[in-house]
C-alpha cells in the first residue's frame, strides 16, 4: 500500500525527541505558523517523566513558593487536557510538584500536539545529522521500514543526550562526575491511610542499614492505592552503550531487592506488588552543548537579569551524588527564587541551523542541577520551537533572529518570562 512519506517534505522546523522539551518545541513552532515534524524514538511522547516514570512536572511551580506557576503556554494546555481526561495525580504529594498518570499523559500530549498541527512520527530514532558547511540541514533517522533523511530550515535537538549536536560535530561537555541514574517503578495495592509523608518516612527508615546504594526513597502517590518509587541508584556513563546496558540490568535487579525490603518492612506495602518498571533509566546528566552563553549557579542565585530571557527556572540545585551517599541528599533547603534563562543558552557556539532545548542546554554542572528538570525543559523547549519557526520564516540563522519578536510570540502563546506575569 502506497503512503505519503513525511521524509519527502521540506519542513520549516524539525524537532528531534518528544520529551518535555521536544513536545513544547513542536507546539511552539506549529503555533508560530511553521510546518513542523516531531520525531521520537519510542512509540509515545512524554520523555523521561513518562518513559522514566518520574510522574511529575518539577519546576512548573516555584519551589520557593508553590503557589506561583512559573511555566505556562504549552504546559498549561497539557495540564488542562490531563484534567479533562482524569490524568492528574492526587493532591497527596509534595506541594511544589505536579503529578500525573503516565498513560493519560501519553494521550494528552497526542491530543494537544495534533490540535496544534504538529506532524508526529514515532519509532524514528535519530542516527545521524545532515550538515552542509557547518549548518545543520536535517537528520537521518532509523524507521521501522529503513533509514530516511528529513530536511528542515531549522532543527531543534530535544533528544536529552544532545544526539543531533553530537552527530553534527558540535562542541559539548560532560562532567567528570555524572549524577546517579535511577530506575523508577510503580507499586500497586498499597493500603490506604498513609499520607505521602508518613509512607515516605517509613520507607526511608526501612532502607537504612540495607548495605546497598539507594536514594530516598521518595514516593509520588498516583492514586490512593498506587505509588511511584524513586529509590534505585546506579552509577556510570549513560552514553557508553555497553555500560548503559549493564546499568539497566543492575537497576532492575535493585528494583526487586528494594521492593522486597519495602514490602517486608512497611505495613502499608505488605500486600503491594510491582505494577511496572520504567521503560528508560532516569538519566539526569550526560552531554551539555557549549552555547553562546553558559548559565552558572551564580546567575541562578544572584537574580541576574538577561535581555534575551525566554523562560524561568525554579528548581533547587539538585545533584544526586555518586560518592556512596545514601538516603535523602540535601537539595530543597535553599531553593532559588524563579530566575531567568537567556536564549543564548539554547544557541550552539558553533554551527547554524540548530537549537538545543531541555537537559543539554549550555550550563555549568552546578546550574544543570536546577535546569535539567521537566518544567524548565518545557520552558526552554517552547522557546526553542518558536525561535526555530522565526528562523525558518525569515530564512536566517537562529542566532540572528530578533529576540524581541521571539519574546512577543512566546507571550502570545501564554509563556511566562518574568515574575510580573505570575498570579498568586
Amino acid at each position: 500500500m502506497q503512503r505519503s512519506r513525511l521524509d519527502a517534505t521540506d519542513w520549516d522546523v524539525l524537532v528531534c525527541g518528544a520529551g518535555c522539551a521536544g513536545t513544547a518545541a513542536a507546539y511552539g513552532a506549529a503555533m508560530a505558523g511553521a510546518r513542523t515534524l516531531l520525531l521520537e524514538r519510542l512509540g509515545f511522547a512524554g520523555g523521561t517523566p513518562v518513559a522514566g516514570m518520574i510522574h511529575t512536572l518539577d519546576a512548573v511551580n516555584s519551589c520557593a513558593d508553590h503557589t506561583q506557576q512559573v511555566v505556562g503556554g504549552f504546559t498549561s494546555r497539557v495540564m488542562e487536557e490531563l484534567e479533562a481526561c482524569g490524568g492528574m495525580g492526587t493532591r497527596d504529594n509534595p506541594d511544589e510538584v505536579i503529578s500525573f498518570h503516565p498513560e493519560h499523559m501519553k494521550v494528552a500530549l497526542d491530543r494537544v500536539l495534533s490540535r496544534a498541527g504538529v506532524n508526529l512520527l514515532y519509532r524514528a530514532h535519530v542516527s545521524d545529522a545532515l550538515v552542509h558547511e557547518q549548518r545543520v540541514t536535517g537528520v537521518e533517522a532509523a524507521l521501522l521500514d529503513g533509514r530516511a533523511h528529513f530536511h528542515a530550515r531549522c532543527v531543534v535537538d530535544a533528544t536529552g543526550d544532545a544526539e543531533v549536536a553530537h552527530h553534527a560535530g558540535l562542541d559539548w561537555q560532560q562532567s567528570e562526575e555524572l549524577q546517579a541514574l535511577t530506575y523508577h517503578f510503580r507499586l500497586g495495592n498499597v493500603a490506604p491511610g498513609e499520607t505521602w509523608q508518613s509512607l515516605e518516612a517509613a520507607m526511608q527508615a526501612v532502607m537504612q542499614g540495607s548495605g546497598m546504594r539507594y536514594g530516598g526513597p521518595w514516593v509520588i502517590r498516583l492514586t490512593e492505592h498506587e505509588v511511584s518509587v524513586n529509590a534505585t541508584r546506579v552509577i556510570g556513563n549513560p552514553l557508553d552503550p555497553e555500560e548503559r546496558s549493564r546499568l539497566e540490568m543492575n537497576a532492575r535487579e535493585d528494583m526487586l531487592t528494594i521492593a522486597a525490603r519495602l514490602q517486608a518492612g512497611v505495613p502499608a506495602l505488605r500486600e503491594s506488588y510491582i505494577l511496572a518498571g520504567a521503560t528508560d533509566l532516569h538519566v539526569r546528566e550526560s552531554r551539555k552543548v557549549v552555547g553562546v552563553y553558559t548559565l552558572t549557579e551564580e546567575d541562578i542565585f544572584s537574580g541576574r537579569e538577561f535581555p534575551d530571557t525566554i523562560g524561568l527556572g525554579a528548581w533547587p540545585i539538585d545533584i544526586h551524588p555518586t560518592d556512596g551517599f545514601v538516603g535523602v541528599h540535601p537539595h530543597k533547603d535553599s531553593p532559588p527564587h524563579p530566575y531567568p534563562i537567556p536564549y543564548r543558552c539554547l544557541v550552539p557556539k558553533a554551527h547554524d541551523g540548530l537549537l538545543v532545548a531541555g537537559r543539554p542546554i549550555s550550563t555549568t554542572h552546578r546550574a544543570h542541577g536546577s535546569t535539567r528538570v521537566p518544567g524548565t525543559s518545557l520552558a526552554t523547549g517552547q522557546a526553542a520551537g518558536v525561535a526555530a519557526a522565526l528562523a525558518a520564516r525569515y530564512r536566517v540563522s537562529p542566532r540572528h533572529i530578533a529576540v524581541r519578536e521571539l519574546q512577543r510570540e512566546l507571550l502570545q502563546q501564554g509563556a511566562i518570562l518574568s515574575l510580573d506575569q505570575v498570579a498568586r
